[in-house]
């Protein structure tokens, strides 16, 4: 099985490396820690997980997570995905004065919409709701620079893809986990479709469902939570004008 930052090859893992969150934070051993889902890993990786250990009692959102439980665990997540899609919708702070990482009570404090953050705290919230979940990474290997992070979740005796910074999940009359929507665009269309109305934007959307990772997050496990700022890196990747290639040397 493939692991780690290099896992959609060379120019991915140098732009994932050079992220904008601090190289000793949570968010870079989530990347150390994917697993690329393919044939070989693909047994592996859709086992049925292990319940929420009870000591995410003692998580500091726990309580406030509490507010989201409904009758049914579709339901519950459907109200993180409305909390979460707002908190992106009513984020306004340009990229160059942003903050990115520390845990998920300071990043719904400070507001985010940044797929890597809001990914910790859909992903946070539903363990406090005692759901199972797991952090998605995607990547379009055909275009530079086109990744995104989501999640997925543990309901009614399956996964199913949730993406928090969206606000969608992928499931109808059936139930999509990231497997089944890798290069099936039409479903990826009829997910995100609602909540996408730019046909740009979904194109670019269902062309991130070319290749996928899947790294394991346990909230009550210790974990290393820092913030920072944007780097050099991705300052100059925010002013490039993308034509699908690599214009940083990535690929060299």
């Amino acid at each position: 099985m493939k692991r780690g930052y290099g896992v959609f090859g060379k120019a991915y893992e140098t732009m994932l490396r050079q992220g904008v969150h601090d190289v000793r934070a949570v968010d870079h051993a989530i990347l150390k820690n994917m697993v690329r889902l393919d044939d070989d890993s693909f047994e592996r990786l859709y086992q049925t997980p292990a319940p929420v250990s009870e000591a995410v009692k003692k998580h500091e959102l726990y309580a406030f997570a509490q507010q989201f439980n409904r009758d049914t665990a579709s339901d519950t997540v459907n109200a993180v995905l409305r909390f979460t899609r707002q908190l992106a919708d009513d984020f306004d702070v340009p990229f160059a004065s942003m903050v990115f990482g520390g845990t998920e009570k300071e990043i719904i404090a400070r507001g985010t919409d940044l797929c890597t953050d809001m990914s910790r705290v859909g992903a946070a919230l539903l363990q406090c709701l005692s759901i199972p979940s797991r952090i998605v990474v995607l990547v379009n290997g055909s275009k530079a620079y086109n990744g995104h992070q989501a999640v997925e979740a543990y309901l009614d005796n399956q996964y199913v893809f949730c993406d928090f910074l969206y606000g969608v999940m992928a499931k109808d009359s059936d139930t999509y986990r990231v497997a089944d929507l890798l290069d099936n665009g039409d479903v990826v269309r009829s997910v995100y479709r609602d909540e996408v109305p730019s046909e740009k934007h979904l194109t670019y959307v269902v062309g991130l469902f070319d290749q996928a990772a899947i790294s394991e997050y346990d909230i009550t496990k210790p974990h290393i939570y820092i913030t920072s700022g944007p780097n050099d890196y991705y300052l100059k990747l925010m002013k490039l004008t993308q034509d699908g290639t690599w214009q940083m040397g990535e690929n060299r």
